[in-house]
């Protein structure tokens, strides 16, 4: 489905924004919200004036007392029918800073990821899959589960792969390196964890960037995009990728490759896992090869804020005519509302070389 209509036209707008810090809705001058389309947080900052903070924070009676403060932000554009309002955060406050000279509070923070970010396990879970564990960490945390089940045995992975599972890791560590093991996507959207296959990108939503480079009748360029539209190509991975895999099963070694057409001086990347039959060996060679191959070329732009990109769609670029008219998996967005500037957003997306197929 297509989200965006791509024809811009020359209008006004409204935008409001919303900041809540533990249920309570604040003023800012100005807000910043970065999605990001990996195993990472997403991050959030804002500029919050003083004097136009609730009376009741105050420095001394409110901000130096919190042990914990949450955040919600959401955004409303008006359409046809009002103002549609979407949730674009939950999360808390990492960070705060007073300027005395500039009368204003600056806080930063990330997403309810944090929750897994700021907690160690030693837990080996013994006769769980690794969705079991996604279920049992998202319960722990406070966060509703959104898991597909899995048959990987996490008992199997302790056995042979005590570097990526000691002590020493986080939970968002164990399960963003389950999910590679799973060829899943691991993210936090609101109050829930989703623990699922990696979306299908023949059947993913598209948002559209329409660019129009000038010609007899065009003087300048057009487009739903600012003019600091750009393109680039890693010509280390353009000379092809190669993931070699091995593991062990029943004490026997197991090895797989992707692509199995792969040039002589391709890139070669070795990947060691725990008890993966051929079959499964050579599904995660195919993922991890997907996942690298993926950056060969990237795009980045500027364009007018709005709430309908995301990082679990595709991006769409039409009309450049030099190569780059292809789909883009999303990488970052980062939103920006202030009074200054209004409504925009930031974009970065990868995706390889079309012209370069691995055979299936």
């Amino acid at each position: 489905m297509i989200l965006n209509d791509p024809q811009q036209t020359a209008n006004a707008r409204a935008v409001a924004g919303r900041l809540r810090l533990n249920g309570k809705a604040v003023p800012f001058a100005s807000l910043d919200i970065e999605a990001s389309g990996g195993f990472s947080a997403d991050t959030f900052s804002a500029v919050l004036p003083l004097s136009c903070l609730p009376k009741d924070m105050g420095l001394t009676d409110w901000w130096a007392k919190q042990q914990q403060i949450g955040v919600s932000i959401d955004i409303g554009v008006e359409g046809p029918s009002g103002v549609a309002w979407q949730s674009m955060l939950v999360g808390q406050i990492d960070h705060w800073r007073y300027q005395p000279a500039r009368f204003d509070i600056e806080i930063s923070g990330r997403d309810l990821t944090a929750r897994f970010l700021d907690n160690k396990t030693s837990e080996k879970f013994a006769n769980r899959t690794t969705s079991d564990v996604a279920t049992l960490l998202a319960q722990r945390r406070g966060l509703k589960p959104v898991v597909t089940a899995t048959k990987t045995q996490v008992g199997g992975i302790y056995k042979h792969d005590q570097n990526h599972v000691s002590s020493d890791s986080c939970e968002w560590d164990l399960l963003t390196y389950f999910a590679g093991m799973d060829g899943f996507r691991v993210y936090v959207l609101g109050e829930e964890l989703h623990y699922e296959p990696a979306p299908d990108p023949a059947k993913a939503d598209q948002y559209v960037i329409r660019y129009r480079p000038p010609d007899e009748a065009l003087a300048y360029p057009q487009g739903n995009v600012g003019d600091d539209l750009l393109f680039e190509r890693d010509m280390t991975l353009a000379r092809g990728v190669k993931v070699h895999v091995q593991s062990w099963l029943n004490g026997k070694g197991v090895e797989a490759s992707w692509p199995p057409d792969a040039a002589s001086d391709a890139q070669l990347y070795k990947v060691v896992r725990s008890s993966l039959d051929v079959q499964r060996a050579k599904a995660l060679a195919k993922t991890l090869y997907e996942q690298i191959a993926v950056r060969e070329v990237s795009m980045q732009c500027s364009l007018p804020g709005d709430n309908l990109l995301t990082p679990g769609c595709m991006v769409r670029v039409q009309g450049t005519g030099a190569g780059f008219d292809q789909l883009y998996y999303v990488e970052h967005v980062k939103r920006s509302l202030s009074v200054d500037n209004g409504y925009v957003m930031t974009l970065s997306a990868t995706n390889r070389n079309p012209a370069n197929k691995e055979t299936t």
